[in-house]
């Protein structure tokens, strides 16, 4: 089977979950004998094709003239239309019959879609997050309303559409008005390996943190919907019973300026402190090292980091939301506390850092719950599954005019 993928992000080019997810996804379908060729944006030093772990990677400038990032809708545009100019040869010279077309959210969407209908291949969409649910049921402008829309033109020229989690397949039925039976269930994984090694944790613990202070730490990219403001306002409260307490923050985002300036106005900078990226090697030695692991999200589609702090032996405090609270169970591999409410995230972080008994209890048996069950082998499998149901499932059908469904009205996700 030769399968396209197309995602905006790959490594080294690491923006959030979703590049890790592609990643991982693109390499065990490889060890399953898939010949897999990944089209994504360039990165700094890495070439523009290379076969890496039997993955053939095809990397991309933006097409001219380029334009910021910020500018979404234009970036994406010019990006897909890189994405085409490298894989119209590349399917006519070298992969021949491509079986199945593979598109990671809307960013690659134009690119995929036009892909499917010249060549007459099944596609399958792998949606990680949509813009209604990370403006919390609202689309604010234009620009929100039109990513809407795309992302529903994505999911309707799919033969296939995958979620990672119940809470996503549920999101995108009702907002897309999906047929049930269209939307498939496969979580995200995570690389067990990793989390094995000699992290040599409190070496770098040293390094950012004074000596026998406590540590909180957040990882993920730095937008609204992640959550993060909502420690920094837990903090006080938090330090009154935890004084020794610190709170690093691993990521990226528009949303550090802001963030910072949360702190600096708080009095916060000495036991707050944003590291900015840190890569994968480094974040399983914060993890191990942390008293603590909390993901705040206002919105979470799935909750990787979750996955990642119990593997590493560190308890967590989620909001309940979302994937999430498929995840963690209250009490029992975690504590929930009520999204975007500080207080409530106060008494939770206290609880854990001043029970040790609960903290040791909550990360044992998160480790028995998850056990094996988000191994990426058992992910690329239930993948490929996917993929031959699609191709039995495909019938070509010329693009016609179609209306996007309405924009859903404003309801609490």
């Amino acid at each position: 089977m030769k399968v396209v993928i197309l995602s905006w992000e790959y490594p080294p080019r690491i923006i959030g979950g979703l590049g890790t997810h592609v990643h991982q996804l693109a390499v065990n379908l490889a060890r399953f004998g898939i010949n897999v060729h990944v089209i994504s944006k360039d990165a700094p030093g890495a070439p523009d094709y290379e076969i890496c772990e039997d993955v053939h990677i095809h990397r991309v400038p933006l097409y001219p003239p380029e334009v910021a990032q910020e500018d979404w809708v234009p970036w994406t545009l010019q990006f897909n239309v890189a994405l085409l100019e490298r894989a119209i040869p590349l399917i006519n010279e070298r992969i021949g019959t491509v079986n199945v077309l593979h598109a990671h959210d809307w960013l690659v969407a134009h690119a995929a879609i036009a892909l499917k209908h010249a060549y007459r291949i099944p596609l399958v969409a792998t949606i990680h997050a949509t813009e209604y649910g990370r403006h919390q049921g609202n689309l604010p402008g234009p620009m929100q309303r039109l990513i809407h829309q795309i992302e529903w033109w994505l999911t309707f020229e799919s033969v296939r559409t995958i979620c990672c989690s119940n809470y996503m397949r549920d999101e995108v039925v009702r907002i897309f008005e999906l047929p049930e039976d269209k939307v498939n269930v496969i979580p995200n994984g995570i690389e067990y390996d990793l989390f094995k090694m000699d992290a040599e944790s409190e070496q770098i613990k040293r390094q950012f943190i004074e000596p026998d202070s406590r540590m909180v730490f957040f990882v993920g990219r730095l937008v609204y919907e992640k959550g993060v403001q909502t420690v920094i306002e837990a903090m006080p409260k938090v330090l009154e019973e935890v004084p020794d307490l610190r709170f690093l923050v691993a990521g990226t985002g528009p949303h550090g300026r802001q963030l910072q300036a949360m702190i600096d106005d708080l009095g916060l900078s000495e036991k707050i402190r944003l590291l900015g990226f840190v890569d994968a090697e480094k974040l399983v030695k914060f993890y191990k090292c942390a008293d603590l692991t909390v993901v705040p999200s206002l919105y979470e589609p799935f909750g990787m980091v979750v996955l990642e702090s119990m593997v590493a032996g560190c308890p967590v405090i989620v909001a309940d939301t979302g994937g999430l609270k498929e995840i963690v169970v209250h009490e029992e591999t975690g504590l929930c506390f009520k999204p975007g409410n500080p207080e409530s995230l106060a008494q939770a972080m206290i609880r854990v850092l001043k029970n040790t008994d609960l903290a040791d209890r909550l990360t044992k048996d998160a480790l028995n719950l998850i056990g094996d069950k988000y191994n990426w082998g058992r992910i690329a499998h239930g993948t490929m599954d996917i993929y031959h149901q699609a191709i039995k499932e495909y019938e070509y059908r010329p693009r016609g005019l179609h209306v996007c469904p309405p924009i859903p009205e404003s309801v609490e996700l």
